[in-house]
């Protein structure tokens, strides 16, 4: 293989091996990247926490309203059962059935708020545990073809590498040196073919003498875009 065809494979070889290297970092950016599935984890506990608080608060008023609603019924009990005479003593028990009466009437009500906010609770804490599952499964996936992709990449890659050796080996040294220092102020594409009479990279037409030294396989650059020339 003359190095002229060597320097087109190496560059060929060497553009694969950067796209390879580009997808591989997106893989490893992909697997490093889980801020979705912690949004929804932080979205679910808040919700199990949130759920667990309006289930107690409910339990809490059921609770007191049962209290309540026990010392209510002593108290009439004591007002309408005919063992308690004095006056004063009715009175102050008449007062305190009204007032837990009332009492109840509060309870009963914050009863029914308590029961719509944990079921409003219950429902959000069941929505985000199920995308939470969702995520996490889809993660789970993602994780497993992302890895299967990176495996393939990286085998690609050791068998470029390989090659991009053997063509190294048929490359005169000045042209390395002249690849790698043009690569950086060419885009990285430090090499070009002459067709006919033009770059194909610039476009430029070139003049004879760098014709004649890129035909006869010779060191030439483009009078354009200065980049190695070749057949």
């Amino acid at each position: 293989m003359p190095w002229t065809d060597a320097l087109l494979r190496f560059q060929d070889i060497d553009l694969e091996l950067q796209k390879l290297n580009q997808k591989l970092a997106d893989i490893e950016a992909s697997l490093h990247d889980t801020a979705t599935l912690k949004q929804a984890q932080q979205n679910a506990e808040e919700a199990e926490q949130t759920a667990h608080a309006a289930r107690k608060a409910q339990k809490d008023v059921e609770f007191e309203l049962q209290r309540t609603q026990t010392e209510l019924q002593q108290t009439e009990q004591r007002l309408y059962g005919g063992n308690v005479t004095n006056p004063r003593q009715l009175e102050d028990l008449q007062a305190k059935s009204q007032s837990l009466r009332k009492w109840v009437a509060k309870l009963e009500d914050d009863l029914l708020e308590a029961m719509v906010a944990r079921e409003e609770a219950d429902e959000v804490e069941a929505k985000t545990g199920a995308h939470l599952k969702h995520i996490t499964a889809k993660r789970a996936t993602l994780e497993q073809n992302l890895a299967a992709e990176r495996a393939v990449l990286q085998t690609r890659g050791q068998t470029l590498l390989k090659e991009a050796e053997c063509a190294k080996a048929r490359i005169p040294q000045t042209i390395m040196d002249s690849y790698h220092y043009l690569t950086s102020r060419t885009g990285g594409i430090p090499v070009a073919r002459l067709q006919g009479e033009i770059c194909s990279m610039c476009g430029v037409e070139v003049l004879k003498p760098t014709q004649r030294k890129v035909k006869n396989g010779e060191e030439a650059y483009c009078d354009g875009c200065r980049r190695l020339l070749v057949a």
